[in-house]
């Protein structure tokens, strides 16, 4: 007659399986997490492509965001001139959104009209301003390509439209001042000084943790819109695990290639960054200003300009 297994017996065997289950499952979550980092390299190396296809057809780099161009009109005789008011678009377009109605005057004809923003509390809105940017034919029409697959893991039932963000003041020639308002305001292609350095794209900041305070939804307000507003101390997004080394931000420059940033963090329940904002701030300037910066193991730094 067969033996049959003792208890002792199926309880090993049962604690075997148990042990083996947990690395398949630690195995195949870290396996995922790499190919949605990756897929996220690969959008934001494509968005950067398009960025300077578009920039290399137009003659002139896209603008991180629409702003407001005046035109003037000479009356003729010695009554003076008029002028009108047309959206210089940006990557994504605010036309719609109620900030820019065309015609004679809006109601930003007195400032410099820097708007980068294309947000809206309307759906349909951010779909016109995201088909209506300049570079929406060179990514052919797919949105799929400014969206992180983590971004839209994190939100679950709720898609975001875009996870990545320009630059604020890429694109623009902040030479010409007050007269931006009488032209275009853009930099011809090819005219970037340190377009190997300085950063076109970077991913919003849609990773919760102890250190950052975020919105993990990329509708959800002015500071979720479509440009990183730096000068407003506004961050790139740490948003990706970097093995045990901590989290990674994906940035892309102006000449297309893209690079992974470390940023030291210990995990327990949730993420811990082991250095403070202000440091991520820096960083972020840095970048966004074409700053050389280096990595010590523990923190960045800017080198000598």
């Amino acid at each position: 007659m067969k033996k049959a297994f003792t208890l002792i017996e199926l309880l090993v065997v049962i604690g075997i399986l148990a042990i083996l289950m947990g690395v398949l499952i630690a195995t195949t979550s870290g396996g995922t997490e790499s190919a949605r980092a990756a897929k996220c390299l690969t959008n934001m190396r494509n968005l950067a492509t398009a960025c300077n296809t578009q920039a290399a057809a137009g003659g002139s780099y896209p603008l991180a965001g629409s702003c407001e161009v005046r035109t003037l009109h000479l009356n003729g005789g010695t009554s003076g001139n008029n002028s009108t008011y047309s959206e210089a678009r940006g990557w994504l377009s605010w036309d719609s959104r109620g900030a820019y109605s065309g015609g004679s005057s809006t109601s930003h004809a007195s400032s410099l009209g820097w708007f980068t923003s294309a947000y809206s509390d309307d759906v349909e809105t951010r779909l016109y301003a995201l088909s209506n940017g300049v570079i929406w034919r060179a990514i052919s029409a797919n949105a799929d390509v400014l969206v992180c697959p983590a971004h839209r893991r994190m939100m679950k039932s709720k898609n975001p439209i875009w996870s990545y963000v320009m630059n604020e003041r890429f694109g623009y020639d902040d030479s010409l001042g007050s007269r931006a308002k009488l032209h275009w305001p853009g930099i011809e292609y090819g005219h970037l000084g340190r377009a190997d350095r300085i950063l076109m794209f970077a991913e919003l900041q849609f990773l919760q943790n102890d250190k950052i305070e975020v919105n993990t939804d990329a509708s959800a307000g002015i500071a979720n819109d479509c440009t990183l507003q730096y000068k407003h101390n506004e961050v790139i997004g740490c948003n990706h695990a970097s093995g045990k080394r901590g989290l990674c931000a994906h940035v892309a420059f102006a000449d297309g290639h893209v690079e992974k940033l470390t940023i030291p963090a210990t995990k327990g329940e949730a993420w811990s960054l082991l250095i403070g904002r202000g440091d991520i701030q820096d960083l972020t300037r840095w970048l966004c200003e074409g700053r050389d910066v280096s990595f010590n193991g523990d923190r960045y730094e800017k080198l000598q300009d």
